[in-house]
């Protein structure tokens, strides 16, 4: 994930002398395949939108949900914002619209939604925004706004935040994306900054102002779909605890050819130790070119590196602020960035991905994880896919660390944790961030992983069904009254009522899966199956709302899987045995990882070889040898006790007279 870059400035006082002009904001939820919305824009929502905002009475964006056709291109480029957004407003239906905050019911019509506008136009307005969006010849996207507060204001504000939006003024298909016919869609919202969530900012004494500055470096994917001569910033101004809009403005980018320092990460998010490769964004003007860089990685003053792409490893469990100084001899620029890279602590070897919605599931929720449904008797951390919920995690002993980031899991994240319980519903968003193909790298690095959810088929796609063996046809969404054990150690799952959605699967005959649960013995659909190939981590499925069977009975059944099936080691022979013939080389990932303070390292030798076995810290430095010695073929463990080394990221490296392998592993204490 590429991290936006905010920098918050407060500057001295203003004169103002009056209130100040206020712009309604119009937001709209739609989809291509939505019908109703096709024929709103046809008879007087297009050609209305049009004439305000050419005559600047409004601004205006419109986010594409997810249905009825969850393949809407608009919809896919920016789904996480997208769907932010539909959580933020409750909407469960298209056409919708909001104007400054409030829901605007389509059935008024053309003159009841004119009225609207206009009236919110005359609405006191605390803030101006000035706004200038600039666009640099390597496409990097830089907003700086300046909001000025009335001298005379003195409203009372609750949690406000800016929101900054880039639309498209106007997308155009060949054919039609979807089923409604529409080939012509306007003022699209193609990515938020820094999210959907919007940003905190310091509101500015009567008369004062803040500045702000954003940069946004395009991804691939963005500048495939989006065409950057078309795209404006929208800037809006709402208050969290009512959802009412102050204040909006828009602008067209600027091209710029001034020296920008620039930069990037290929995710600001990591576990201890992190290390980061930084990425030079910078520009300078037509006619040089960037001759010095000095970075400062910790914000402490000091210059920490002078190169241009730089690697720096983060250890404190912290956020960072990271600033970037470029000059081309005649001008020099200096990006900081607040709080830009963030280490994370982990606490437990097993991590909860959250995926309900607490608004929605809010007695569900509560219930489901303060009676340990999914993990048992075991600690665990959680991770919430949406984000800052006002759920009580912690009333629940056994949870530890609590990350509520509403984003995507990082891989270096996702990988320092032996087991991982993803709690899906596909319900506001959660599906999103979930990507099979993570999941099952996951897996072949000998993570084990829990899949519980609904609508399995948007969770078990690609490479991840054909690895598990389950047949491309998959049944209509069910109800489901029990899941039936199939397995001695297991017991029945009562289901409680509404328990809709439920996806089964079909295992082909040639899938090593082996069934858990069934919902009728007498079909080939099971509702639930364990696999774990060989040198691979183990995966399991459950179908059905994991929110919606019985607690106690799921607290029974997740103990005992999470004790047995999830909990792959990546070698089980004992000690130098060579009672079978071994056909390669190879060397298995620690377990437990993260450990404290014992770890056991497995490998196994086809043909008898002198071997080295080292731990090497992240400076490359040798810290300890475990083996040393001419070994037969056979499969060997290695315990390695790290007890007096430091908490931190250290790597294993096996050499042989003609192979050679590395790996990571983490010490957590």
């Amino acid at each position: 994930m590429k991290k936006i870059l905010i920098v918050l400035f407060v500057y001295g006082f203003i004169s103002q002398s009056a209130a100040y002009d206020k712009l309604s904001v119009v937001e709209r939820f739609t989809n291509c395949s939505c019908p109703p919305c096709a024929s709103l824009n046809n008879s007087w929502y297009n050609a209305t939108t049009a004439s305000l905002i050419n005559s600047g009475s409004m601004t205006h964006i419109i986010y594409n949900v997810s249905w009825p056709s969850d393949t809407d291109p608009m919809y896919l480029l920016n789904c996480a914002d997208n769907n932010n957004r539909q959580r933020y407003y409750g909407c469960n239906g298209v056409p919708w619209i909001e104007i400054n905050g409030s829901r605007f019911e389509t059935s008024i019509g053309q003159s009841g939604f004119i009225n609207v506008v206009t009236s919110g136009n005359a609405d006191y307005a605390p803030f101006q925004i000035m706004l200038k969006p600039e666009v640099f010849s390597n496409n990097v996207i830089d907003v700086y706004a300046k909001i000025i507060r009335d001298s005379n204001d003195n409203t009372l504000f609750g949690n406000i935040k800016l929101r900054v939006a880039l639309i498209e003024k106007e997308v155009e298909f060949y054919t039609s994306p979807g089923s409604n016919g529409e080939l012509f869609f306007y003022s699209v919202c193609r990515k938020m900054l820094p999210d959907g969530n919007g940003s905190e900012f310091t509101i500015p004494a009567p008369g004062d102002s803040t500045e702000i500055n954003m940069l946004y470096p395009p991804t691939e994917e963005f500048l495939k779909s989006v065409n950057i001569e078309n795209l404006q910033v929208l800037i809006f101004i709402q208050d969290d605890d009512t959802q009412y809009i102050y204040q909006s403005t828009v602008a067209n980018l600027i091209p710029s050819t001034r020296v920008n320092a620039a930069f990037q990460v290929e995710d600001n998010l990591g576990a201890s130790p992190f290390i980061v490769n930084f990425s030079d964004l910078s520009t300078a003007t037509d006619t040089t070119n960037i001759i010095s860089w000095e970075w400062d990685f910790d914000n402490d003053g000091n210059i920490d590196s002078q190169d241009p792409a730089p690697t720096w490893t983060f250890s404190t469990e912290q956020s960072y602020t990271v600033s970037l100084t470029v000059s081309d001899g005649n001008q020099q620029h200096t990006r900081t960035i607040n709080d830009y890279i963030t280490v994370l602590k982990l606490s437990s070897e097993i991590l909860v991905v959250n995926g309900l919605h607490y608004d929605t599931y809010t007695t569900e929720m509560e219930d489901f994880y303060n009676n340990s449904a999914c993990f048992g008797n075991h600690q665990i951390d959680i991770w919430d896919l949406f984000g800052d919920q006002d759920f009580e995690y912690h009333a629940n002993s056994n949870i530890q660390q609590v990350n509520l980031m509403d984003r995507s899991i990082p891989n270096s994240v996702l990988n320092a944790y032996h087991k991982v319980i993803w709690i899906g519903n596909r319900y506001f968003g959660d599906d999103a961030f979930y990507d099979p193909l993570q999941v099952l790298n996951y897996i072949r690095q000998g993570g084990n992983f829990l899949l519980a959810t609904r609508h399995g088929a948007k969770f078990l796609s690609g490479e991840l069904r054909y690895y598990c063996g389950i047949s491309p046809r998959m049944p209509a969404l069910s109800d489901v009254t029990q899941l039936i054990a199939l397995d001695d150690n297991l017991i029945n799952m009562p289901a409680l009522e509404n328990h809709t959605y439920v996806q089964f699967v079909q295992l082909n005959s040639g899938s090593e899966a082996i069934p858990i649960f069934d919902d009728d013995t007498n079909t080939d659909w099971i509702a639930g199956f364990r696999l774990q190939k060989d040198n691979d981590g183990a995966f399991i499925y459950i179908a059905g709302r994991p929110y919606r069977f019985d607690n106690n009975v799921s607290f029974q059944n997740y103990n005992y899987i999470i004790e047995n099936w999830l909990n792959y080691t990546p070698a089980s022979i004992e000690d130098e045995t060579s009672s079978s013939i071994l056909k390669r080389f190879q060397l298995f990932q620690n377990y437990p990882n993260p450990f404290n303070p014992i770890t056991m390292i497995n490998y196994q030798l086809p043909l008898a070889s002198d071997v080295e076995l080292s731990i090497y810290n992240l400076l490359g430095q040798k810290v300890a040898t475990l083996v040393d010695r001419r070994q037969n073929a056979a499969t060997y463990q290695v315990e390695w006790d790290a007890d007096g080394f430091a908490s931190g990221i250290y790597y294993y490296r096996i050499k042989t007279g003609e192979h050679q392998d590395i790996r990571k592993m983490v010490l957590l204490r």
